[in-house]
């Protein structure tokens, strides 16, 4: 895995190809308590990593699902035995809430790395909070990995900033590449995105893939997700005359989208971008109005990996609901982790890096991307 990372729910590597993505097509939160100092490699007792994910504000629910995944996945890596090379080091998450706030994410991420006492960090669901959190990591040469997607966070050079899933533009490419195999549904595009760097980026993807796939945009219209009446906007799409509609959103103006639609009676066949498409409040809040909604997503609970059941079932037992995308990605990076100190041999943030950068897991929890590899 070489720095900038992003990975495809495939091996690490930059670049990657569509097909490699189509093969093998992470957000975690945080308040800390007092944890026992860095150890030297053999002598560490506990590994700290900062969990950094809003628990609390707009996105509490989507962090809250990546913190009980986190969850669990620390009390799988510490009851398999830890970090063996370390004499069994227990992984010891410190979390911090960032309240779905950039401004209080990086107050929290300067407040964990200040110490000194991290090994690594994870976060931070929302691109536009992890590109605050990653900027404190790279300065304090802390290894940061995630699942948010906005292209920004890999094209800015940084070298502590590992990213598990795809790039935003080809999630876009790929909600194209899909609505392309659907028979008989039109070629009349219509792009709507949330307006911070995952939806931008996504849109970009959006309509640079539909003009490889011979669609037609009639509409790209970006629009704040904090909006609380989307008829000004359904009103535009339904002018627009689509055949398919491609949004980008989170879970709040994803069904007020859906649901104005329906109020409008506008008939699109909707193609999503993941996020709030695929939690499980879309389905519980819509009913029957959630039914023949699409998305694409870079990780399921159904997944066809040998680990994914049985780390399903374990989620949906301790939880009480499936293990969705996101959580599914920020189960993984636990391990992954875990992986990468392990080889490393040391509670050093710089060697952790260094063995982040190796990454070739072909087997095991921290495999269990589409493709079974990371």
């Amino acid at each position: 895995m070489k720095k900038n990372h992003r990975s495809y729910g495939g091996r690490f590597r930059d670049p990657v190809s569509r097909r490699e993505f189509l093969k093998g097509a992470t957000a975690l939160g945080v308040a800390a308590t007092a944890w026992p100092g860095r150890a030297g490699a053999g002598a560490a007792k506990e590994v700290n990593i900062g969990v950094l994910y809003p628990t609390s504000g707009s996105q509490a629910r989507f962090g809250q699902m990546c913190v009980n995944a986190t969850r669990l996945a620390v009390d799988d890596v510490n009851n398999a035995g830890g970090i063996k090379s370390l004499g069994g080091a227990k992984i010891n998450p410190i979390y911090a809430d960032i309240q779905s706030d950039p401004g209080v994410t990086r107050n929290q991420a300067e407040r964990l790395m200040a110490t000194g006492n991290l090994t690594a960090a994870t976060g931070s669901y929302v691109s536009t909070y992890t590109m605050v959190a990653t900027e404190v990591a790279e300065r304090y040469k802390i290894p940061y990995i995630t699942g948010s997607i906005a292209n920004k966070l890999t094209d800015r050079g940084f070298k502590f900033t590992f990213q598990v899933s795809p790039k935003a533009t080809m999630f876009g490419e790929m909600q194209m590449e899909f609505a392309s195999k659907l028979a008989g549904r039109g070629r009349r595009a219509a792009v709507v995105f949330e307006d911070t760097d995952y939806g931008t980026s996504t849109s970009k993807g959006l309509i640079d893939g539909a003009k490889k796939a011979g669609f037609e945009v009639v509409m790209a219209e970006p629009y704040t997700a904090k909006f609380t009446d989307a008829t000004p906007l359904v009103n535009k799409i339904k002018a627009s005359r689509p055949e398919l509609l491609f949004p980008v959103s989170y879970i709040t103006d994803a069904l007020l989208l859906i649901r104005t639609m329906k109020q409008l009676n506008v008939n699109a066949g909707v193609i999503a971008g993941g996020a709030g498409y695929l939690i499980p409040d879309f389905y519980k809040d819509l009913g029957k109005d959630a039914e023949y909604v699409f998305s694409v997503g870079s990780w399921n609970y159904d997944i066809n990996c040998a680990e994914v059941p049985a780390i399903s079932a374990a989620y949906q037992k301790r939880f009480g609901e499936f293990l969705m995308e996101h959580a599914g990605e920020a189960y993984v990076m636990i391990w992954v982790l875990a992986d990468a100190i392990e080889r490393a041999a040391s509670t050093d943030p710089l060697k952790i890096r260094d063995a982040l950068a190796k990454t070739n897991l072909t087997k095991g929890p921290g495999s269990v991307m589409p493709g079974c590899r990371v």
